[in-house]
């Protein structure tokens, strides 16, 4: 039995990625004795040694350790820079075992286990066997002449997709209940099940599975990138890492999830209707958020080898961050919550820890993965593959030695079943799994053991380990004594008895389950509806409707809502929409709008339904009414009459306004709700009707839009002007073209409205008129504000300029423009392909050299080699100059950093949203833009030499969700960060505030660019006073937030 018993997990690696870290509880850190692990730092009392190395490992992500204490680790072999297909085609990575033949707690012996896996992410062992996720394969391994090479290799089930940036199956992670659970990314399946029926769909998933590979299911899904690792409480809840739960805001991205029975989970995504996953509501929320630190291994910590107070404590490894977090858990209603401390932090930059893991003497494994993880990861743009990977262990100062930790000494073959269950009060964790799964093996004679160890035992998890003993022997007098374990003094055996009553469809059970999911804790509740829903029985219904009247918290009325919807019996609910109850009546109406018919049509929700809390003056059934009504597209009347109700009486909150725009988005192609919109664009919510006019699906603006905005555009509110100038933009509403060039040649506007008028006109009618280029290359001059120049570029790059435009901009401003506005000034030039134009922008760089430095060779030479000869020729000597002061730039960044004096972190936060303008893109807490990533967190995991090279040259990392993207349509191109797809349209955000929306049909192709989108150069506007500052600023994060003046 692997040494994690109930907690077995699965070695998988997080998707990840960013520049943010979580902010924590103080918990002081300091350099702990060690050895061989001098970069890795754990808290006073303990001990850390490196226990494995180079000369054993290649680049380990995980490890599992079966029932002998053998460590089999889950290996890449190179950096992933090879495709997905070329992966799939000629697998490389492995799974390899370690053995410490002589006990001293370090391994020296290895050997490859498996080899040719497409990205082995996890195993568990059953009965011998190696379970493993290898997408698209579930795989099962198993060596059978014991000479620590597989020899069996069977695919249990297929069907998922890989992604070689690792966001794909994870796991599986043996359950207490006997079934395998997997973790899955947003990118795809389609698998056949032993059953015969194909389940396919495009969103994220928790899946569980027999080991038999019978009986596969999804238990829980959503619009997040990648669920990574899972862990099971005593009671058989699972808890897991994840990544994006939401885009990048406020500081938080990633987190830890309470993953429960048909829950659909952040962020929100259009796969969660594609895939018509059941709703509740709102999503469920996140356990623990965090930053973006890109959690990976999780570990629940087992017995007091660490100390007194580490029992039931989570450890997590976080890839960008270098630590090991400890999170502290406790009950919350239905749920829990966690404290979180920093446990192990890392010196060195390149320390990626993958995964955590508690040997049998109680001691952490920690296993740190080296440098060869690139897609997906923003800090790691360029391979390392001189960074090894190892294998770390902690022990507690003083720790006496365990004997035996694993009873491999015990002879459970020759004890009786008494004798054995006895062992269920050793204070050796391995030892108490060992009798479990003896126990089980006995089968019935072992029932009445169990059965009386679940009265006696006073340990809460050895009573709940013996429900889910009793769950897998399955006899008729097994499961009498579950049932027994219903009335169990403790919630968590109670759950973990409803659990499995559950699973096993007990119809004896239901009277109880009927009181419990009225009256007892809440998580009993939540399970107990759940175990309803399963056995399936309409009498459960009444019971349901009264525990929906006190629903506790978000997961007690996700249990009961789901179960209400799944039992299909509407009668009642009806009834139930006239309930004195408001909750009552909330329920009842999410559950038939979800409930689907066998057309899954949802035909049970009808609109006299409805029309009482689209009418209703309580803010929760109105916007439940909101939110069911935006599921039926044909009720546009009855949905603008809900509409005009909140609207008329000026009480949008926030949420409103949210569940407005959904639900109009929803029926905005109908002709009355378009007219509607029109109608109310002069009124006090214009804002959210423009935005249901931008995120409208329609191929063509309808024309009544067209003519409110033409009044829009005349407007002399320079707010209104400017919102409808952005909309037209973003829309490319060609028959508004005239009112914009009006406006782009107003002398009586100020420079900053002429130029929103450009910005907007070029992206509907992309050329330039003679007068309005010389205008904007006027505004050029470096006497004009960085923010403006910027501004200008942005422009002259989105238009079409004409040869002689473009030999003009070469030889009046290529030759002479800072750091600051030269890349984007170069992009202009994408679309010349003559000799003069291309002559004209090598010879303007050759008088550029100092500042070549800040341009892309890959896209400078891509540019050039478009030209017809001589140019590419030409061009020789300057791309060798390009590489040679791109070959200096470290050489830079270290003199500029030891030119750098101490900075004012007040002063650097007023640069920040001054005359930096950092926070026209970027965000820190609440202020600033969303167009960059938010810098909120960014102090705590980027160091000061990768904030002065992402200030200084910004496309050397950055992350993953501001990747720029070239789209090439069948009329020209755009350059920006994709932020919204869908399958009718694509939006890219091409600046701060500037969207485009673009028809998938009119799409030619979607490229990535190697380019960041924010412009480097940046120290050409600061004196190096300003650059400690803002640099001073951007270390202090989070702590700043609210810091009064101090020198750092």
């Amino acid at each position: 039995m692997p040494s994690r018993s109930f907690d077995a997990r699965a070695l998988v690696l997080a998707t990840a990625i960013a520049v943010a870290l979580l902010s924590v509880s103080s918990h002081a850190i300091r350099q702990a004795p060690s050895s061989g692990a001098l970069h890795l730092q754990v808290p006073d009392g303990f001990t850390i040694e490196r226990i494995a190395g180079p000369e054993l490992l290649s680049y380990p992500m995980f490890g599992v350790q079966d029932d002998r204490g053998r460590l089999f680790v889950f290996e890449s072999t190179e950096p992933n820079t090879m495709t997905t297909e070329e992966m799939l085609a000629k697998p490389s990575y492995h799974v390899r075992v370690l053995e410490d033949a002589d006990g001293d707690g370090s391994y020296d012996h290895s050997t490859i286990y498996a080899d040719k896996l497409p990205f082995p992410k996890g195993g568990a062992f059953v009965d011998g066997s190696l379970f493993v996720s290898a997408a698209p394969h579930l795989l099962r391994l198993k060596d059978t002449n014991d000479d620590l090479v597989a020899d069996e290799r069977e695919i249990v089930l297929t069907g998922w997709t890989l992604n070689v940036n690792g966001a794909a199956l994870g796991g599986p992670f043996l359950g207490p209940d006997g079934w395998l659970y997997l973790t899955d990314a947003r990118r795809g399946f389609r698998i056949t099940r032993k059953e015969g029926d194909t389940l396919e769909g495009k969103g994220a998933r928790i899946w569980r599975v027999r080991p038999d590979g019978s009986g596969l299911e999804w238990i829980a899904g959503g619009g997040y990138d990648n669920a990574i690792e899972l862990v099971f409480m005593p009671s058989g809840e699972t808890i897991g890492t994840m990544t994006y739960f939401i885009d990048p805001r406020d500081g938080v991205r990633d987190a830890l999830m309470h993953w429960v029975e048909g829950g659909v989970y952040p962020k929100p995504h259009d796969v969660i209707a594609t895939d018509k996953l059941p709703l509740t509501g709102d999503y469920l929320p996140p356990m623990t958020t965090l930053a973006r630190v890109a959690p990976s291994g999780l570990v629940r910590y087992r017995g007091a080898a660490l100390g007194a107070g580490f029992h039931g404590n989570l450890f997590s490894a976080q890839f960008n961050t270098g630590r090991v977090m400890r999170h502290i858990v406790t009950v919350s209603g239905a749920t829990y919550r966690t404290e979180d401390l920093p446990f192990v932090t890392a010196t060195a930059p390149d320390s990626h820890p993958t995964d955590v893991l508690q040997d049998a003497d109680g001691s952490l494994i920690v296993i740190e993965t080296g440098g060869w993880f690139i897609k997906g990861c923003p800090l790691s743009r360029v391979a390392k593959p001189d960074v090894a990977g190892g294998i770390y262990r902690i022990r507690k100062t003083g720790a006496p030695p365990v004997n035996d930790p694993r009873g491999l000494q015990i002879p459970l073959a020759s004890l009786t079943p008494a004798r054995v269950g006895g062992l269920l009060a050793d204070p050796r964790p391995v030892v108490r799994d060992r009798a479990i799964e003896h126990l089980v093996r006995v089968g019935e004679p072992a029932v009445a053991v169990l059965a009386a160890a679940r009265r006696s035992a006073s340990d809460v998890e050895t009573r709940a380990a013996t429900v889910f003993a009793l769950h897998r022997i399955g006899s008729s007098s097994a499961r009498e004594a579950i049932r027994a374990a219903l009335a169990d003094r403790d919630p968590g055996v109670r759950v973990a008895a409803a659990r499995s009553v559950g699973l096993a469809r007990d119809a004896a059970a239901l009277p109880v389950l009927l009181r419990a999911v009225v009256t007892d804790a809440p998580g009993v509740r939540r399970q107990a509806a759940f175990a309803l829903e399963q056995i399936g029985q309409p009498e459960a219904v009444p019971a349901l409707l009264k525990a929906s009247q006190d629903p506790t918290d978000r997961f007690v009325e996700h249990a009961v809502i789901h179960a209400l919807s799944a039992l299909r019996e509407p009668a009642p609910l009806v009834t139930a929409l006239a309930s004195a109850s408001h909750n009552e009546r909330r329920a009842a109406l999410v559950a038939l709008d979800q409930m689907a018919g066998k057309s899954e049509s949802r035909p049970y929700l009808k609109q006299e339904h409805l029309r009482p809390f689209l009418a209703s003056s309580d803010d929760m059934l109105w916007r439940t009414g909101i939110w069911a009504a935006s599921h039926h597209p044909g009720w546009s009347d009855l949905i603008v009459s809900g509409v005009r109700s909140r609207l008329d009486a000026l009480t949008l909150t926030e949420a409103d306004a949210a569940v407005v725009r959904d639900v109009m988005i929803s029926v905005c192609k109908d002709g009355d709700v378009q007219a509607f919109v029109a109608g109310g664009l002069a009124g006090a919510h214009a804002a959210l009707l423009s935005d249901v006019m931008q995120s409208c699906p329609v191929a063509k603006v309808p024309a009544v839009w067209v003519d409110a905005l033409r009044t829009q555009l005349a407007s002399q509110d320079d707010a209104v002007r400017a919102r409808a100038m952005r909309l037209v933009a973003a829309r490319r509403i060609e028959p508004l073209a005239g009112e914009l060039a009006r406006l782009a040649a107003d002398p009586s506007l100020s420079p900053a409205q002429r130029l929103e008028a450009m910005g907007a006109l070029v992206l509907v009618v992309p050329a330039l008129d003679p007068p309005v280029f010389a205008w904007l290359t006027a505004q050029l001059d470096r006497h004009v504000s960085a923010h403006v120049r910027q501004q200008v570029a942005g422009i002259l790059a989105q238009a079409w300029l004409t040869d002689a435009q473009l030999v003009t901009l070469a030889e009046s401003q290529v030759a002479s423009a800072d750091a600051f506005v030269l890349p984007r000034l170069v992009t202009a030039f994408d679309r010349g392909t003559s000799v003069p134009v291309g002559t004209a922008l090598v010879r303007a760089l050759e008088r550029s050299i100092d500042r070549l430095d800040v341009l892309s060779e890959h896209d400078l030479a891509e540019r050039l080699a478009k030209f017809p000869e001589p140019v590419p020729t030409s061009a020789a000597p300057l791309m060798m100059a390009l590489r040679q002061r791109q070959n200096a730039r470290l050489k830079r960044l270290e003199s500029i950093d030891a030119g750098l004096g101490r900075g004012d972190i007040d002063a650097g936060r007023r640069l920040f949203f001054g005359k930096a303008t950092c926070a026209t893109c970027h965000a820190v807490g609440k202020q600033g833009a969303a167009f960059g990533p938010d810098l909120s967190n960014i102090g705590e995991i980027r160091a000061r030499h990768d904030i002065l090279e992402a200030i200084l040259y910004p496309s050397a990392s950055f992350a993953r969700e501001y990747e720029t993207w070239r789209v090439r349509t069948k009329t020209g191109e755009n350059t920006g960060v994709i932020r919204e797809q869908s399958p009718d349209a694509l939006v890219i955000e091409t600046g701060p505030g500037a969207s485009l929306r673009l028809a998938r049909s009119a799409i030619v192709a979607v490229e990535p660019v190697e380019f960041s989108a924010m412009p480097p150069g940046l120290e050409a506007l600061l004196t190096p006073t300003d650059l400690a500052d803002l640099i001073a600023y951007l270390e202090a994060l989070p702590d700043s937030f609210d810091r009064k003046k101090k020198t750092q």
